[in-house]
């Protein structure tokens, strides 16, 4: 049984992964949580990954294709379940730039990100909140991580 609540999906692909299934489907708009974010963007890849720290051991990595999200627009995100807190770290050596730090809430399927500090322009200070409604699983095999079945949310900008 998960720690955390888990979406209904039945893989249609099979293989080796780097994580459980339990923590790749983990449903945002049931967990509560809220504490220290910092986005940053990973050398090579295009997108942004959102950290969301959840305690002292996890966090949740939401990536978003774009800079909307961090500026107070809707846009969609995908995430990549939960990770060890250690990989919300940067790695200047591999490429990787820290964009924003800040905080987050999240609660009955609403996520705020409080943009504090910004290290690119990418991002805009502020209090930005967002509807999650799910689009549904991506499941593919990552060269990366392997066997892989992501949720994708509609960040849905609220007032």
């Amino acid at each position: 049984m998960s720690k955390y609540p888990v979406i209904n999906y039945k893989p249609r692909l099979h293989g080796d992964t780097d994580q459980p299934l339990e923590l790749q489907l983990v449903d945002l708009t049931k967990i509560e949580s809220g504490g220290y974010m910092r986005v940053v963007r990973h050398g090579g890849e295009k997108g942004y990954h959102i950290k969301l720290v959840l305690n002292d051991k996890e966090a949740i990595s939401l990536f978003i294709w774009n800079n909307k999200a961090l500026r107070g627009e809707s846009t969609l995100a995908r995430s990549y379940g939960v990770i060890p807190v250690e990989k919300i770290e940067v790695d200047r050596e591999r490429g990787d730039k820290m964009i924003a730090e800040g905080r987050y809430k999240l609660k009955d399927g609403i996520l705020e990100l409080i943009i504090e500090k910004i290290y690119d322009p990418a991002a805009k200070p502020g209090v930005y909140r967002y509807k999650l409604k799910l689009k549904g699983v991506r499941e593919y095999i990552s060269h990366k991580h392997g066997h892989s079945a992501r949720p994708e949310y509609f960040l849905i900008k609220t007032s």
